[in-house]
């Protein structure tokens, strides 16, 4: 029940892979059927091996593995075939040649990387194709107007560079159509828009190019952006038109003048333009034709075409114009080191474009690139070696100098051998390196020269190949033994002496007397083995820290139940280890009073020390204190020991005397000496219980006050304490004061007078009255 509950499970998921479209990546155990199929698989990488006898537990291992397993197994012909590189043209550089190898041979392995080192020098006197880009809306009148002297300046600038230099002009404006013109007819009396207008190809006379330019008229346009992605289309895609000399002959670079931002895929539609554009040449004497019939095209399409045909831009805008320079910066950034673009300001006046040429020039010619023409399927890896660095993942170098060299590291990898494209090139703004493409898909053994018809090995009924029979007609069985007839032979695949009477213990087939154990419905990675497919390699113990079966397969590997330990591992499940480095303490096992077992330690129970390495003993008395009384009777000839007492008790002790101690002589100990000096000494203590200890030199003893010294401390003291007291003696009675006047303050506000008469006072006269008086 249990194998079926796990087939099942496999067959689900193996139905949720399908339908959810994962890759089912398939195990080298899987691939039975060949060498070449064994190789070509790539995750993980496989090979196979050829060896005759190839068995284990009376079962043939898998031919089909990773080279590790092969090697763990004993392997001794593993077919595991490399990539590898034949150079075809090698030719040295010189004033001609500019990039090596010209041309090579990989034969490559799927999955297998191999490496071609491409070396490219940076040419003198290089000729330089430049061509003259400009706007010629009606914002750029003022511009225009100083241009037609420029043609002498910039000629013997670049004069400067190379001696082999062409200037070409061309103007655009945008779609001749609205709403990017006003198409009303009193606006297309003068000259009507253009998309491109190609003025003048590529030419040695600087003269011609001023004449040119004295010629050229403003156009005009509405909107604000212009048709310039429209214009370096054409000028990259019609070499013919344009007159750019072989892009492996010399730098194409177009530098353009603008002072307002451009349109991009999409603004077609505006003006009823919907075909998206296709890259190719449409301009014809001069014009391009499909300025209204094509949209305009997109950024990535154009830097796709820019460094396909290895055309450089210079883009020169207006300083006034610092919107617009940030727009073509972006686009700069875009196109990347790869384009050779560059973003510059130009000056009010333009005086600045000669040095702007030149200064453009300077890096783009100093960067140097290499990319690729490989088709899909083959992925390309660089590294770049730099004149001052390596750059993994790069295939640019950035200042480099006239005549030096710099080299790249280029891996070329397939995917499989169904590749019909078998070869590409490597480019570079110098020459090509072409790439020959073989594929390495199988074996030396699988040829007809290295197959043995009707082998011993095989009964001589069938071909050795790789190792194994393919039998001939008729013939069956491992080593081609028995005919198909009576290859299903009874009672040879059951186990004697067992209750179980399945034949091949009912996980495999009997084919001519051998069992074929099964590889369907098993655990992930469970191989069932045996003359009676009885063993498997996941009925083994566990390590109980890892989880691992056997401790995992850098430890051991499971024979039928039980763990076969690799190298330092031992134990049921291989989870201990023969090495001593966890047991070992400066350089003494176990501290002496222990054995290392599984990498741990073991204290004898008959001695006091405990702890990781036998070294702790909660119950010993104090070392420093126990080593004390030899240190001062050995070194310092006092303590409590007689000398007798001292030669018998510490006549183990190696004592050495030290300037200064160190954490490396052990712990440190102080103590207080007769003469009430103290001393130091460090100790170390060897598992024969052979002491050594370092003892320092010299005592540290307490200085000698001076008399003076005392007296004046003595007298400051009395004073010191005198003043103190009289301090608090004023400072209490001061509070006292202050307390008593707060009373007399506050009984006094609360005094109550009375001015009525006192009741003792008497007058000083007294009167009389006649009783008889009636008061008449």
């Amino acid at each position: 029940m249990h194998r079926f509950a796990l087939l099942f499970n496999l067959m689900v998921l193996g139905l949720f892979s399908q339908v959810c479209g994962v890759k089912n990546i398939p195990n080298c155990r899987q691939i039975e059927s060949s060498c070449g199929e064994c190789i070509q698989n790539i995750d993980p990488p496989c090979s196979w091996c050829e060896d005759t006898e190839y068995v284990w537990l009376e079962q043939p291992r898998d031919r089909c593995d990773t080279h590790a397993n092969h090697t763990k197994n004993g392997c001794k012909n593993i077919a595991n075939p490399k990539s590898k590189l034949v150079t075809n043209e090698d030719r040295q550089l010189d004033t001609d040649v500019k990039v090596k190898p010209q041309n090579v041979t990989l034969s490559l392995r799927p999955g297998q990387p191999a490496t071609v080192k491409v070396v490219v020098k940076m040419p003198e006197n290089y000729p330089v194709d430049l061509y003259y880009l400009m706007d010629l809306s009606g914002s750029m009148v003022e511009d225009l107007k100083k241009f037609p002297a420029l043609g002498e300046s910039i000629a013997k600038e670049m004069k400067n560079i190379t001696s082999n230099f062409r200037l070409g002009f061309g103007g655009f404006v945008d779609k001749p159509r609205a709403p990017y013109i006003d198409t009303q007819p009193q606006s297309l009396v003068s000259v009507p828009a253009f998309g491109f207008h190609n003025q003048l190809g590529l030419t040695e006379d600087f003269r011609d190019f001023q004449r040119t330019v004295e010629r050229v008229n403003i156009s005009g346009n509405v909107d604000n952006p212009e048709g310039t992605m429209d214009a370096l289309m054409q000028i990259a895609v019609c070499p013919k038109e344009i007159g750019w000399t072989d892009k492996q002959s010399a730098r194409r670079l177009v530098i353009v003048i603008t002072d307002a931002g451009y349109h991009v895929a999409g603004d077609g539609l505006l003006g009823g333009v919907v075909k998206p554009n296709d890259g190719h040449c449409y301009t014809a004497n001069g014009r391009y034709t499909a300025s209204t019939i094509m949209d305009y095209p997109s950024p990535g399409f154009l830097k796709k075409i820019l460094i396909d045909e290895q055309v450089s831009p210079i883009f020169a805008i207006n300083q006034n114009k610092s919107e617009v320079f940030k727009q073509f910066e972006e686009l700069v950034h875009f196109f990347g080191d790869e384009s050779g673009a560059v973003a510059a300001l130009l000056k009010e006046d333009s005086s600045n474009i000669v040095q702007l040429i030149r200064q453009a020039y300077e890096k783009i010619a100093q960067t140097q690139t290499i990319r690729d023409t490989a088709p899909e399927g083959v992925k390309v890896n660089y590294t770049a070696y730099c004149p001052n660095e390596k750059l993994v993942g790069s295939r640019t170098c950035t200042g480099v100098q006239i005549g030096q060299e710099v080299s790249f590291e280029v891996s070329v990898t397939v995917e499989d051998c169904n590749l019909k494209e078998k070869s590409f090139s490597l480019v570079t703004p110098f020459g090509n390196v072409d790439i020959n493409l073989d594929f390495v898909c199988s074996c030396q053994c699988e040829k007809e020269e290295e197959k043995e018809k009707s082998s011993p090995h095989c009964s001589g009924n069938g071909t050795l190949t790789c190792g194994q029979c393919i039998c001939n007609k008729g013939w069956d069985g491992r080593k081609c033994q028995c005919t198909e007839e009576s290859k299903l032979l009874p009672n040879q695949c059951i186990k004697d002496n067992t209750t179980d009477d399945q034949e091949c213990s009912g996980l495999g087939t009997c084919l001519c007397g051998d069992c074929v154990c099964t590889k369907e419905g098993l655990r992930p990675g469970e191989i069932v083995n045996g003359k009676y497919c009885e063993c498997s390699n996941m009925d083994c113990p566990k390590d109980p820290d890892s989880g691992l079966l056997c401790g995992g397969s850098d430890r051991g590997e499971c024979i039928c139940g039980n763990c076969s330990c690799f190298g330092n591992w031992t134990g049921p499940s291989c989870s201990c280890t023969k090495l001593t480095d966890g047991c070992m303490k400066d350089g003494v096992l176990c501290n002496g009073f222990g054995t290392c077992e599984c990498g741990n330690c073991v204290c004898n129970a008959s001695t006091p020390y405990r702890g990781k390495y036998c070294d702790e003993c909660p119950s010993c008395v104090g070392k420093c204190s126990q080593n004390k009384d030899c240190v001062q009777c050995l070194v310092f000839k006092s303590g409590t020991l007689t000398a007798d007492q001292c030669n018998s008790r510490c006549a183990d002790y190696k004592i050495s005397q030290v300037d200064e101690l160190t954490a490396e002589m052990g712990e440190r100990c102080t103590f207080k000496d007769d003469d009430d000096c103290s001393f130091s000494f460090s100790y170390k203590e060897n598992p024969g219980k052979d002491v050594i200890i370092s003892v320092q030199k010299e005592k540290v003893c307490p200085k000698e006050a001076e008399a003076l010294a005392v007296i004046l401390g003595v007298v400051g003291g009395v004073l010191g304490v005198g003043l103190a007291l009289l301090l608090i003696w004023k400072l209490l009675a001061t509070i006292q004061d202050r307390r008593e006047f707060a009373k007399f303050e506050k009984e006094r506000q609360n005094a109550q007078w009375d001015t009525g008469e006192n009741p003792i006072f008497k007058q000083a006269t007294t009167t009389f009255q006649n009783p008889t008086y009636g008061g008449k």
